[in-house]
């Protein structure tokens, strides 16, 4: 049996009324795969003032994961609940977190709006990892895992200029994978009985490596966690963050 509750990560508003939905159901929730993502090939500012690429693929999934836990929404009575991250291997050798531009509405195009897929990517996986320290500090009660399913071809690019889009949408179709085949490994990891009780472990499709190891120092996860609360609070006066 399948429901559907409309969930748009580009408003914050949005994110309130799905979880008062999830919240009135009475259901918890055992897993949580977080996939959406945009990439634009230039700068668009949100209601909140924030830009779209920033909050779509990073901000929302702090305040979505945040109301979640406080509501205690997570939680599966058989076994430990699984919040996975779907992320992108070319988040390897992204920059570190730059503090000075973080949150703010930065005009960009397309070259630089590539760039910042990437990086996003990195400050999502520098989430994950974050998130599990604080979840997870005397023993896993969550698994907290972050997966790259390998190029997919889906329609992320249908804001491209059409020359890019037709090139890039070739390679896609001769290339990268169908979104059901991507889906297996997600799916692997969200239901196997190998990932249970594991946190903070990465997948590159059905591979298991290493994400860049910016991501695993500390000081950098309390940083982008406190600068993330920072933000929320000033855009949203219901904001309200898990220690």
């Amino acid at each position: 049996n399948i429901s559907g509750i409309h969930l748009d990560l580009s408003s914050i508003d949005s994110i309130h009324e799905f979880v008062k939905q999830i919240n009135a159901s009475k259901k918890k929730l055992d897993i949580i795969i977080l996939n959406a993502g945009v990439a634009l090939p230039k700068a668009r500012k949100t209601a909140s003032g924030q830009e779209e690429m920033f909050i779509v693929n990073y901000l929302s999934n702090f305040i979505l994961l945040n109301l979640l836990l406080q509501k205690q929404l997570i939680a599966n009575t058989n076994a430990i609940p699984r919040i996975i991250f779907v992320s992108s291997d070319s988040h390897q050798g992204s920059s570190y977190i730059d503090y000075e531009e973080f949150g703010k509405y930065i005009d960009y195009g397309v070259s630089k709006g590539m760039n910042y897929y990437s990086y996003y990517k990195l400050v999502l996986n520098t989430l994950a990892v974050e998130l599990s320290r604080r979840l997870n500090s005397d023993k896993v009660k969550f698994g907290v895992n972050v997966i790259c399913p390998g190029p997919v071809n889906t329609n992320i690019i249908k804001e491209a200029p059409w020359l890019l889009r037709k090139v890039l949408g070739g390679i896609f179709t001769i290339i990268f994978k169908k979104p059901s085949d991507a889906a297996k490994a997600v799916v692997y990891m969200a239901i196997s009985g190998d990932y249970e009780g594991k946190t903070t472990e990465y997948l590159h499709m059905f591979n298991r490596k290493r994400m860049d190891e910016k991501v695993y120092i500390p000081e950098e996860g309390k940083k982008l966690w406190e600068a993330s609360l920072q933000i929320w609070s000033s855009i949203d006066p219901k904001a309200i963050s898990i220690n």
